[in-house]
């Protein structure tokens, strides 16, 4: 039963783009089928939902949903974008500009920020959307990598892995090579789309782009901004008070004190508070109930016993797997819903928070995976639908796919011999 029901969410998921059916939609008739066909009882539904993620996730989006309502997230991106004095620098302000953005402000917004500026830059160019629209997709996904808030798998990890010091360890693991794989991509983009970039050349005129914006509402947007540094200087410090033993502050709390601090703070609570995406929350809450009755089912098992398993005492082979694993079977599942279910599966293999180097692992190859297909990651989705939404044709399968796999087989190496170099 759990097997049909994960195969009726498998096919809504798959099917998004073409039968427009929101990925938080097909999720959550999975958790109520599972419900009610008893594959999991209500108490146990309940339980399996993790607060501390569902807390992580709301502050942090009240907190970016302000800095959008003020203007600031726009004027921003903007600003880095008018100041790219060729074709080639305007491109690696959508890969590298908007990645770095995505590793502080979750890579889902900031697709969503920079759809209208692909657009925009696009028909003021002459030049054909898909080259900033992929530019984009490629770049917030592998920004998205470096920190524990980028994206909603990273933070799973951060929470469930049990690694102390995970913002920490995130920065000091996958920082420089994400750096380095931004610039990679940049350059392999470059190259890819040459012919793009001349003709773009011929239209181009630099600060005609995009004309100076104000801010919408500044009062907003500095209290924003200063409750924005103040939460993630939070986070590091929380790791520093932990780390010395004096208090133990998780990053769900500091997250929810940021963004109870910016209610109180601002006047424009209420249209803060609606427009917060809660599309996602219930995302998550129900993926933690469909995926805890896949496991307590025993479906999982079922395929476990015919693959290889990462062993915790190898740090070759288990790195190896879990890559391998994480770039392919997120093509099927996507990336969050894989994470949250193979992260299960490494804890009952024995891996602890002592591991640090195979849950990086993890983390930087499954959001790569979000490169080879648009299958891979929900931002990807977010883009197209967007772009589509406003009347411009996006890339399709193939055309992702065609530079992706380059991108990514770049990418997973760069990440597995920095980071398991780094562990050794």
């Amino acid at each position: 039963m759990a097997l049909a029901i994960f195969a009726i969410v498998y096919v809504l998921i798959v099917g998004r783009i073409k039968f427009r059916v929101p990925i938080w939609v097909a999720m959550s008739i999975g958790a109520l089928l599972v419900v009610l066909f008893q594959v999991i009882d209500i108490e146990s539904a309940i339980k399996s939902i993790q607060i501390d993620v569902i807390l992580f996730l709301f502050g942090m989006f009240s907190i970016v949903s302000s800095l959008d309502r003020s203007g600031l997230l726009k004027v921003v991106a903007t600003k880095m974008l008018a100041k790219a004095k060729t074709p080639e620098l305007l491109l690696m302000a959508f890969v590298v500009g908007m990645g770095l953005l995505s590793a502080f402000l979750v890579n889902d917004t900031i697709a969503l920020v920079g759809i209208p500026l692909v657009i925009y830059v696009s028909k003021h160019l002459g030049t054909r959307p898909v080259v900033l629209l992929l530019s984009l997709a490629f770049g917030i996904t592998i920004g998205s990598a470096m920190t524990p808030i980028g994206n909603p798998q990273n933070l799973l990890i951060a929470v469930q892995s049990g690694i102390s010091l995970p913002f920490t360890n995130f920065i000091k693991f996958l920082a420089i090579p994400t750096i380095l794989n931004l610039f990679v991509t940049w350059y392999i983009l470059k190259i890819y789309f040459k012919k793009d970039l001349l003709q773009m050349s011929v239209n181009y005129k630099n600060n005609n782009i995009l004309e100076s914006i104000p801010i919408e509402d500044p009062k907003l947007a500095k209290i924003s901004l200063v409750v924005l540094l103040l939460t993630i200087s939070g986070f590091f410090a929380s790791e520093i008070l932990s780390f010395l033993h004096i208090f133990d502050l998780r990053i769900s709390l500091v997250s929810l004190i940021g963004a109870m601090t910016l209610y109180a703070a601002s006047s424009r609570r209420l249209e803060i508070l609606k427009s917060v995406n809660y599309h996602i929350l219930v995302f998550f809450a129900a993926m933690f109930v469909l995926t805890s009755a896949l496991w307590s089912s025993g479906a999982i098992s079922l395929f476990l016993k015919h693959l290889p398993m990462p062993n915790p005492e190898n740090v070759f082979q288990s790195s190896t797997v879990i890559s391998v694993y994480s770039t392919t079977v997120s093509q099927v599942l996507s990336n969050v819903p894989f994470v949250a279910l193979y992260s299960q599966v490494m804890s009952a293999g024995g891996f602890t928070g002592s591991h640090i180097v195979q849950w990086m692992m993890l983390a930087c190859s499954s959001t790569i995976a979000g490169n080879l297909t648009i299958l891979g990651a929900a931002s990807t989705i977010i883009i197209i639908q967007a772009a589509e939404s406003r009347g411009v044709k996006a890339f399709t399968f193939l055309e992702f796919f065609k530079i992706g796999i380059v991108i990514t087989l770049v990418n997973v190496v760069i990440y597995y011999l920095f980071v398991v170099y780094l562990g050794i």
